[in-house]
């Protein structure tokens, strides 16, 4: 069991997440904002990054106090509300960014010791400083964040020292800019990676003592006290020194320290901070992931010792940064990086906008907010994303959504259950009030089957027609009635077993199980139920037995579904060749006859899915006839939009006769008013028939 490290607010959160952002920029690439767009635009540009940052972290509080979150920070925030496919989808390429981030912080101090060592070798001092963290990564988190309080006073110490030291500007204070060197939008994306930061401390989630409160008061204060820092810091540039030397001289601070020493310490410091605070969280990041089994080698990666450290997962993020310190100058890949921080923040975003949008009972966070906190933060982090690099931002969301592509396959149970089911009955909601203010026509109907049957395996010999009725976009609905309430796992497993050819064809699917021991008698309330349902069906499926029993059992059911208006089709499988070869099917159709547009919208779904040879078939009673009746035909086949090589087939004699000479796969047309009718045709045919009676749904000409 993992062992509680018990980190407080400052030492688990404050400290490591203010000296990220105290970083690099700070010390030596502000001056050159300041000179290249003045203080104005320069606190324009804070500010905004700020507000990115501050929304981001109001989002990641309100669901703090929502959920209790586990360990992994921004990756257990995401994966308990979107499922752990999008939480490793965006864990994932956060863990590498940060595994890789430390060989980056590592190397810009190994290229700072240089500059005041030069004799020194940068690799090696790389090589020793990445070994020295890497030590105390794996000793104790606890003991890897206290060694920042000596950093975070050499930080403080040099920023009084650039406060207190001399004026080198005798041109009065920059507080507007040229932008020769850059445009606003450019100088805004190299002053953003100085605020990425503001999740280091989340990060540490599983390892604080109290993760909730910790994360919303230590980040937030962190947040605060750098914003106020990089104010006074950019005010006090613009004081000290003139535009042209703040712009040709990236390294300036150090002329306008009183005490050049303390600066050096303190940029050297808040490098060395950055990198040691992120070899500490990556581990936690790569270790929530092998927790939930999202990536190889679980088991071995989510291992803790005695101390509660993930011992595993720290010896790999370490590999993975010596890896990038020795591959050299990998200074391509930084905006990459960024991109993934960005996609991070601007997920946790998202997540808020989404539970807040779902209106779900289980989001009641302690800390509200309004809905534009994070509508604000997802399309700032976008923004920046495609101001800093639109090429990486595409790359960004190719390869996660690849990764989302790939635990998706793998079927995860979320234990937590997620928001996204809200999502849908949202949209579902909104929909259907839309849609119920919209009166019926005819021209929205496509295919929803209710199929009521008896037992399963009754189901799974019409499973292939079915399909092809209702394939690509319409619905089934499986009736069937259990004499024992509630149904026995067995048997709802046995009508999942049946019903899944369909859901692997992306075909919608809606399973209907009441409770009696006489099937027929409740048949009808159900449809009736079902019918005042949003998507209800509009055609009932029914088969016709060889049983004359089942026959009129057939002929009650049919004569008291019509009140429902709805439409019903009965169909014989022929016993010996059922569905035949699938490559031939006859459409008879009678002249004005109120079941045809039904019998024509069957036959075009079921050739276009078996890829069939459709006949229109008619017979007539006068030889006469035919020429004029072809003529018809062939032009309702252009009025209807039949496939162009459906062929007219028109015919003089008796029908049953015809039929029978006509051979097909199936016969389409419409049903007789006598059920006995019915009988008499079926015995006649030598192929299998589908007989439709319209409920006044359809139009074949719309």
């Amino acid at each position: 069991m993992e062992k509680k490290i018990g980190l407080k607010t400052f030492e688990g959160v404050y400290t490591p997440t203010l000296l990220t952002i105290l970083g690099v920029i700070l010390y030596l690439r502000l001056g050159w904002i300041v000179g290249n767009a003045g203080f104005f635009a320069t606190l324009l540009i804070i500010l905004l990054a700020h507000v990115i940052t501050f929304t981001t972290a109001l989002s990641m509080s309100s669901m703090l106090t929502n959920i209790k979150i586990g360990s992994g920070g921004a990756y257990a925030i995401i994966t308990r509300s979107l499922g752990l496919e999008m939480g490793g989808a965006i864990g994932v390429p956060l863990y590498v960014s940060q595994a890789i981030s430390v060989a980056f912080y590592i190397t810009g101090f190994s290229e700072l010791w240089i500059t005041f060592f030069p004799d020194h070798s940068q690799l090696l001092v790389g090589v020793i400083t990445w070994g020295i963290l890497s030590l105390i990564s794996l000793k104790s988190a606890k003991l890897a964040f206290r060694i920042q309080y000596v950093i975070l006073v050499a930080v403080g110490l040099s920023i009084i020292s650039f406060l207190t030291g001399p004026n080198l500007n005798t041109q009065g204070v920059v507080m507007q800019g040229a932008f020769k060197s850059a445009g606003f939008w450019t100088t805004f994306a190299i002053f953003f990676p100085a605020v990425t930061g503001v999740l280091t401390g989340a990060t540490m989630s599983g390892d604080l003592e109290n993760p909730r409160r910790s994360i919303i008061k230590g980040t937030l204060s962190a947040i605060l006290t750098g914003l106020i820092i990089y104010i006074i810091v950019a005010y006090w540039f613009a004081h000290q020194a003139d535009q042209e030397t703040l712009v040709s001289n990236t390294s300036i601070i150090f002329e306008l320290a009183s005490v050049e020493i303390l600066i050096i310490a303190g940029v050297m410091g808040a490098v060395l901070s950055s990198a040691l605070s992120t070899l500490v969280s990556a581990p936690r990041t790569l270790a929530a992931l092998a927790e939930n089994r999202v990536v190889p080698f679980h088991k071995t990666l989510g291992k803790i010792n005695k101390a509660g450290e993930p011992i595993n997962a720290i010896i790999l993020s370490s590999i993975i940064s010596l890896l990038v310190i020795l591959a050299g100058n990998l200074d391509s890949l930084a905006s990459l990086l960024t991109m993934f921080f960005l996609t991070t923040y601007g997920m946790i975003n998202l997540v808020v906008f989404l539970e807040q949008f779902t209106g779900i009972i289980s989001y009641r966070p302690s800390l509200k907010m309004s809905i534009f906190v994070p509508i604000v933060g997802s399309l700032g982090c976008i923004s920046v994303m495609l101001l800093i690099n639109p090429i990486f931002t595409v790359v960004t969301f190719a390869v996660i959504a690849m990764i989302y592509a790939l635990l998706k396959n793998r079927n995860f149970a979320s234990p937590y259950g997620d928001v996204r089911g809200g999502i849908f009955i949202s949209i579902s909601e909104w929909a259907a009030q839309k849609s119920a203010s919209i009166p019926y026509h005819p021209r929205l109907w496509k295919p929803s089957v209710a199929v009521p049957v008896e037992k399963p395996e009754d189901f799974k010999r019409l499973t292939r027609i079915i399909k092809k009725l209702v394939y690509p976009s319409g619905r089934v609905y499986y009736i069937a009635s259990h004499e024992e309430c509630p149904i026995d796992h067995a048997h709802d497993h046995q009508i999942d077993e049946v019903l899944r050819p369909l859901r692997d064809e992306k075909i919608f699917v809606q399973k209907t199980t009441v409770t009696s021991d006489d099937f027929s008698s409740v048949l009808i309330p159900t449809l009736q139920s079902l019918k005042s349902t949003y998507l209800p069906p509009n055609i009932i499926l029914l088969t016709i037995s060889e049983d004359p029993q089942k026959r009129d059992k057939l002929k009650e059911m049919v004569n008291r579904i019509k009140p429902l208006n709805l439409s019903v089709g009965c169909l014989w499988l022929h016993p010996k060749f059922g569905m035949g070869n699938e490559r031939k099917i006859n459409l008879w159709l009678r002249d004005k006859s109120p079941n045809n547009d039904l019998a024509i919208l069957c036959a075009l779904q079921l050739s276009r899915n078996y890829d069939a040879e459709l006949n229109l078939c008619r017979v007539v009673y006068d030889e006469n006839e035919k020429k004029s009746t072809i003529q018809d035909l062939v032009d309702f086949i252009d009025e209807a939009r039949l496939p162009s090589n459906t062929k007219v087939r028109v015919y003089t004699g008796r029908f049953k006769e015809l039929m029978g000479q006509n051979n097909a796969d199936i016969n389409i047309l419409g049903m007789p008013h006598e059920f006995s009718a019915m009988t008499s045709i079926i015995e006649a045919s030598p192929s299998s028939i589908l007989f439709v009676a319209s409920g006044g749904l359809e139009n074949a000409l719309i």
